[in-house]
């Protein structure tokens, strides 16, 4: 029953005539033969990149070579597919191939300009988005891609520009709403975000990513009443929003209404693409108003869905610590550590535990193992030198200290203000403060 809905929800979006001609694609490239015409192909390889799925794309692309070798649409997609997997190289010069034969197709110009955004080619990419726009087709999805550019160019004003510009093509335009927001957020004109968004929900009062964004931009300005209010209208309109609930719930917990803000949450639920990350939050909110037993509820109910949850593992940790469960959570860190051992977290956890309950060995074993490859290794050093300290490993800590001394100058402050016991070693204390 399972597979049956995901093959059928794989093809919401899309049109009856989309959902036959990929159906009927599929089973004749698993029987090994059957016929299609290239345009019923190019439709086909089409769906297959919106969905980013590289092997039917490649497997109609194939077809599409071996039906009609020279046909311009099919290389066109051979030079999408090339650039997906990477191969820029191979893409560019297939699609220059493209352009020399029909320099005034936008379709090459569109790939061309996807291609060289792919390579950090920013100016090109604008200009080559700019020649596909000539057709007037699909402009708010070129104009979004524009002001993507700019924005990576740093040139916050024309990415400004170009996100109005798309918005004012396309009203619907999510992608360039919530971006036009964050760049107005980055550049500190939340007084323009407010405007712009308002009015733009008087305009289209159903468009619930703009109802979304005024949902952001009055969080950001720390409004959050309204931004709850604005999230709710989203939600209203689009019960499938995630992030609008999310925002909602945010919102509650900065007014302190934790019961709302744990129901929009489990509102989520229902239609969230990501059930365990909507479980293991509601699970945080618990865990933050200190009512463990909850917290572990849904954070288990979080790993029940997905056990490689690596953060709801560190998490339930957390929990077991603060109910007095230490070797319990000792494990649960442990298990976190195993899934995601690069997450700094995960291992000062189970660190700060052995230091607390005075296992100084075990605590100095498992940084002197994590330390190296730590993104931040500045608290696995601190902790380290306390180790030695409490160990007695004074020439290890000595040591230490003289190599990480350049690297971190504040390492000395920063142990004597953490650890006030080490205070009481005076030839340390001079050591520390030289």
């Amino acid at each position: 029953m399972i597979i049956l809905k995901m093959k059928l929800d794989r093809f919401k979006d899309f049109e009856p005539k989309v959902r036959e001609l990929v159906l009927r694609f599929e089973k004749q490239r698993d029987e090994g033969g059957g016929f299609l015409d290239v345009d019923q192909l190019e439709v086909v390889a089409d769906y297959y990149m919106e969905v980013y799925d590289v092997e039917g794309l490649e497997a109609a692309v194939s077809m599409g070579e071996r039906l009609f070798p020279t046909n311009d649409g099919i290389r066109l997609r051979r030079a999408h597919l090339l650039g997906i997997q990477g191969q820029y190289g191979k893409a560019l010069k297939l699609l220059q191939e493209l352009e020399n034969h029909s320099p005034n197709d936008t379709d090459v110009c569109y790939a061309l300009g996807a291609l060289y955004s792919m390579t950090d080619q920013g100016r090109k990419s604008i200009s080559y988005y700019l020649k596909a726009a000539v057709d007037g087709y699909e402009l708010g999805t070129i104009y979004g891609n524009v002001a993507d550019e700019y924005y990576k160019l740093g040139d916050m004003e024309q990415a400004v520009r170009y996100y109005r510009k798309a918005v004012a093509e396309d009203p619907n335009e999510q992608r360039s709403l919530y971006n036009l927001a964050c760049t107005w957020d980055a550049l500190g004109r939340h007084e323009d975000a407010e405007a712009f968004f308002s009015k733009q929900v008087m305009e289209h009062p159903y468009s619930n990513g703009a109802w979304y964004c005024l949902g952001c931009v009055y969080g950001w300005m720390g409004l959050y009443e309204k931004a709850a209010d604005a999230y709710e209208y989203a939600v209203a309109i689009d019960k499938t929003q995630t992030d609008a609930y999310f925002g909602l719930s945010d919102c509650c917990r900065r007014m302190g209404d934790f019961g709302r803000a744990v129901q929009a949450l489990r509102d989520a639920l229902e239609s969230a693409p990501d059930r365990p990350y909507v479980l293991y939050s509601i699970g945080r909110l618990y865990l933050d108003a200190g009512n463990y037993h909850t917290a572990s509820t849904y954070l288990h109910d979080a790993l029940n869905e997905d056990p490689s949850y690596a953060l709801a593992w560190n998490n339930l940790g957390l929990c077991s610590e603060s109910l007095g469960y230490d070797e319990e959570a000792a494990g649960y860190y442990r298990r976190a550590i195993d899934l995601d051992p690069d997450t700094d977290s995960h291992w000062l956890c189970l660190a700060d535990l052995y230091l607390r309950t005075l296992r100084f060995a075990q605590a100095a074993a498992l940084l002197e193992e994590s330390r190296i490859d730590a993104e931040d290794p500045f608290p696995f050093v601190t902790r380290l030198c306390y180790c030695y300290f409490k160990m007695g490993k004074r020439e290890r800590l000595l040591d230490l200290l003289l190599s990480e001394k350049h690297r971190f100058p504040s390492l000395g402050q920063t142990l004597l203000t953490q650890y006030p016991d080490m205070r009481n070693d005076i030839d340390l204390v001079t050591l520390l403060l030289k």
